[in-house]
């Protein structure tokens, strides 16, 4: 067990070492003592953050930027085991899909497109009062996947987000109003089509109908699905079941896959699933995933080589039981 830390920073270093061109720096804010500060857990958690970056770096090695990320690891929250979000400082001049947090212009354009010099880019929270981690592949009961939360939050900054709200408008304009929305939007519909027209309005009658009810079944008449061409394609032609349950919950509707659909039963579970099992959970990013980050304008996305998985040789798999909600 003490040698844990040293192998985390080791294959850490491996996979930055080959991967030079997006570099996730995080300033880690907590007060001596506190989060990623601790003092005997915080190099540990430094440590596995900066791994879980080097992962989700791979798949975004055609591009060059540096992505500075504020890390705050004293939250108390007893619902959520993490959060995260990128900060937006570019408002586009017309309507559309080009609602993009200052991570994404930055992996598109390089550190020259940051609308904000010399601030951080996003921010990642973390709830270490309220559960209990675990950042190798010794997972104790009730222990909760800290490698695999880190990547599911870092691609959340990175543009696995939505801008509608709970009644159908965005965070810039009125319901029913021509507004901008995030990239993913452009592809959020029903089972038979997306909801958002060419003058940038969202079909408000139809969203009230199956913004919930989501029912984990493909076909589904209720709940919404992602119709973006790239993951169609990775989903067997088919729309991909997005997360809608019967109560909307605000940081995970939408901005998730179907958790109840994806729940290794019907299909095999994704990193981008609402809630975190407890114990090991996915620690790579798949095929489908990739293909959405293609949808939303990554399309030089790819699956990390097959040499990275050199950092899982050491994994064994743990039980699955419960499950808490990431946002």
């Amino acid at each position: 067990m003490i040698f844990r830390p040293l192998t985390l920073l080791f294959l850490a270093t491996l996979l930055v070492t080959s991967s030079k061109a997006i570099n996730f720096v995080f300033n880690y804010n907590d007060a001596p003592g506190v989060g990623f500060n601790h003092s005997t857990q915080g190099a540990e958690r430094r440590a596995g953050l900066e791994y879980a970056a080097s992962k989700i770096g791979q798949v975004f090695r055609a591009y060059s930027a540096d992505i500075e990320i504020d890390v705050d690891g004293s939250v108390t929250e007893d619902s959520a085991l993490a959060g995260a979000a990128a900060n937006y400082n570019f408002v586009p001049n017309n309507n559309g899909f080009d609602g993009r947090g200052d991570v994404e212009l930055k992996i598109l354009g390089g550190n020259a497109a940051d609308p904000n010099s010399g601030s951080a880019d996003a921010e990642i929270s973390w709830n270490f009062q309220d559960f209990s981690w675990e950042i190798g592949t010794d997972f104790q009961v009730g222990e909760y996947d800290f490698i695999s939360t880190a990547m599911h939050e870092l691609l959340h900054t990175v543009g696995f987000s939505s801008d509608m709200l709970e009644d159908g408008s965005s965070y810039y304009d009125a319901i029913d109003t021509p507004t901008i929305w995030a990239p993913m939007d452009k592809f959020i519909g029903d089972r038979n089509g997306v909801l958002i027209d060419s003058n940038f309005v969202l079909n408000s009658g139809v969203w009230t109908s199956v913004s919930t009810g989501g029912t984990g079944t493909v076909p589904a008449n209720l709940g919404l699905y992602f119709h973006g061409p790239n993951a169609m394609t990775a989903f067997g032609g088919n729309p991909v079941p997005l997360y809608s349950p019967t109560t909307w919950e605000d940081g995970s509707s939408v901005s998730h896959f179907d958790t109840d659909y994806f729940d290794g039963i019907n299909a095999p579970e994704l990193l981008m699933n609402h809630a975190a099992p407890d114990g090991i959970g996915i620690r790579e990013v798949d095929p489908l995933t990739v293909a959405f980050l293609q949808d939303i304008g990554f399309t030089q996305a790819s699956i990390v080589p097959e040499a990275s998985t050199l950092a899982f040789l050491l994994i064994s798999l743990g039980s699955l039981t419960f499950i808490r909600r990431r946002s």
